[in-house]
């Protein structure tokens, strides 16, 4: 394709961008664990890298923190690395053409942080939030919010008007090379899927630049994990040039083309395990992407301080190396060849994960699942896994036993089990694994169960639609009080619908309230959008949040480098001036930009947010006993030709191409 950089090519340094790209770096995870100091080890890792190859910006697509309200200790961790890695004296070699009161309205310092006049910052750090430090509480505040107060990092969109999302791009130049950062930060599968649908999700372009490199920044899912819960890969905006996808943490840092499409996805993935499945057994990356006019050009360097981690399987019935003894339990035999497996397969393949690194973690994770059809083939695993209590850092999870039903090997290819979450909700809520539409996704598990003639009444005063509302409310933002809340709320309502009637005995009580559900069931829309906005209230009273659980289930040389001109298409596997510019003054002082891009028309958006207090009240116990997918936008037209001022078209005001 036209503008590609070859391997070859000597591009001027002054005309070339230099960009460091992670994400899902999770700070904090396992922090009182023996693992505690994992994810800060290879953050650290990081942020040496771009200090040592002198790149321009490092850009994260989201997770930082693994917790929505990370320890102070986290915090601290994190301030600290960056203050060593990011400040400095060395000026910056681009301009940043956007208004900042623009691209920065959702933060209190609007100004981006290398033209802060009370700071120096050599290495600048931009990033989006994901779903794990996604705000919360009153006046939706997360932990990007107080980065960049500090102004360590430049967090950019964030978007809190659900009913329609217009981005704005952040505008560089460097040289001849203009370079366009779109950014969204995480929104609910679901619900970007509707607005996506719906046509209102809107890239906004500048009219005033010519040529320009867009990149995109996004944290959601890529895999279909459910219908409407992922970002077709094929439907983004066809005029981007290069996709960060965030949120997946199986490392695919090779840049992939969707089809017939211009742009080139890249994922990283984590740089730190969180959940023990094969995606998170890849190799860890992290990339330099240079970016020369339209063309670019991505080197992937290899993590060294990464832990090493063995993902394995066996299929005790198709294995023939499992000798049977006739005068030995079969079980016995099974646990004596899982042993040696362990012993000499997994902890030799996890040694030659050793890199030499003094900082890298040496005990490493193990996972190896034991597939089984027969009761007799089981055996004691807390009693094998103790064996390994000083030699692995996970031994009291290293192995998980699972039973293989009838007809299930034609469907599941045991290489690409990913992890255990469908083995725990199949014995969680009674599900057979031979029905193979209830695991796509655990709501939908939820949802089948309590459809079943003999459950339909268990849920009386909690509903359905709270019970999972709640549940993802956990499982994403890690708010441990998403359960208690929503029952406390719907005691309420429930209450206030009691005390409209007249009512005299017990029964009646269990009769109204049975007709209270019968109502809200039939009106299940409105009350997911009243659920919705209560877990989202800004008036929820906030506790600190357990540990978050991850549910990630995704599917070399450091100078190898890789050209978006020999791409393979593969499937799925989760101002100032310018600073050391030509014509620049030195100094830190702010530069002119051109008359053309000094001001920006911006686009208004209000994003009004209400909701009521729940009060709490106490109920009798008494009355509690009764019972087609479419593009962002199909086609968007190039670049007009400057004008006096620049002027932001959203693709919803564009002529096709």
């Amino acid at each position: 394709m036209s503008g590609t950089m070859n391997r070859g090519d000597d591009r001027p340094e002054e005309d070339v961008f230099k960009i460091l790209i992670a994400t899902d770096c999770h700070l904090g995870y396992e922090e009182k664990s023996n693992r505690g100091e994992d994810s800060f080890t290879t953050f650290e890792e990081i942020l040496k890298y771009g200090k040592l190859h002198s790149v321009d910006f490092i850009l994260l697509g989201g997770d930082l923190f693994h917790d929505n309200k990370p320890s102070q200790a986290t915090v601290m961790k994190c301030m600290n690395l960056l203050r060593k890695y990011c400040l400095g004296t060395k000026p910056n070699k681009f301009q940043f053409l956007s208004d900042p009161k623009m691209i920065f309205k959702h933060c209190l310092n609007k100004t981006v942080n290398f033209e802060d006049a009370n700071l120096n910052v050599e290495i600048p750090v931009f990033s989006i939030h994901g779903n794990h430090d996604d705000p919360s509480g009153p006046g939706q505040i997360g932990s990007l919010d107080l980065l960049s107060v500090t102004g360590l990092v430049n967090y950019f969109g964030k978007w809190t008007n659900l009913n329609e999302v217009q981005l704005a791009p952040l505008l560089f130049r460097k040289g001849c090379t203009n370079l366009a950062l779109y950014g969204l930060s995480y929104i609910k599968d679901q619900r970007l899927s509707r607005l996506m649908r719906d046509g209102k999700v809107h890239m906004l372009r500048t009219n005033e630049i010519d040529d320009c490199f867009n990149i995109f920044v996004l944290h959601q899912n890529r895999a279909k994990h459910a219908e409407n819960a992922f970002v077709p890969e094929e439907d983004l905006p066809n005029f981007f040039d290069f996709v960060l996808w965030g949120h997946e943490h199986e490392c695919r840092i090779e840049t992939e083309q969707v089809g017939k499409k211009h742009y080139h996805i890249c994922q990283p993935g984590s740089p730190v395990a969180t959940s023990l499945c094969q995606g998170e057994a890849v190799p860890k990356h992290i990339g330099i992407l240079k970016v020369y006019k339209t063309g670019f050009q991505l080197q992937k360097h290899k993590l060294k301080t990464v832990r090493p981690f063995v993902f394995d399987t066996i299929n005790v019935d198709d294995n023939n190396d499992i000798k049977i003894q006739p005068l030995e339990k079969l079980c016995n035999t099974i646990e004596y060849y899982v042993d040696n497996y362990i012993e000499n397969v997994m902890m030799q393949t996890a040694a030659a994960q050793l890199s030499g690194d003094p900082r890298q973690p040496t005990l490493p994770l193990l996972r190896l699942r034991v597939f089984y059809t027969e009761e007799e083939q089981k055996f004691d695993t807390f009693r094998l896994e103790q064996k390994y209590v000083d030699q692995v850092a996970n031994s009291g999870e290293i192995i998980r036993l699972r039973k293989k039903k009838s007809g299930w090997a034609k469907k599941v290819d045991f290489d690409d089990c990913d992890d255990d979450t469908d083995a725990i909700m199949e014995e969680a809520l009674g599900c057979d694994e031979d029905e193979p539409e209830w695991n796509k996704t655990v709501q939908g598990g939820i949802r089948k169960y309590f459809a079943a003639g003999n459950k339909k009444h268990k849920l009386t005063v909690l509903s359905l639609t709270g019970l999972n509302e709640a549940l993802s409310q956990f499982v994403n933002k890690g708010d441990s009080n998403a359960f208690d809340d929503i029952i406390e709320h719907q005691m309420k309502k429930t209450l206030e619908y009691i005390s409209s009637k007249e009512l005299e005995t017990r029964e009646e009580i269990a009769d109204v309230i049975q007709e209270f559900r019968n109502e809200r069931d039939n009106t299940n829309e409105n009350e997911e959008n009243q659920v919705r906005d209560f877990l989202n209230s800004s008036t929820r009273r906030v506790r600190q949040p357990a540990a978050n659980l991850d549910v990630d289930d995704t599917a070399e040389d450091d100078c190898a480098t890789k050209s978006n001109e020999d791409n393979a298409v593969r499937g799925r596997g989760r101002g100032r001036r310018a600073r050391g510019r030509v014509g620049a003054a030195s100094g830190r002082g702010r530069a002119k930009a051109p008359a053309s891009i000094s001001a920006s028309k911006t686009v208004l958006i209000d994003s009004p947010t209400k909701s009521t207090r729940a009060t709490k009240t106490k109920l009798t116990e008494s009355a509690m006993q009764p019972a087609k997918q479419t593009s962002i936008a199909a086609h968007f037209p190039k670049s007009q030709k400057a004008s006096s001022k620049p002027i932001y078209i959203s693709d919803s005001d564009s002529n096709s191409d």
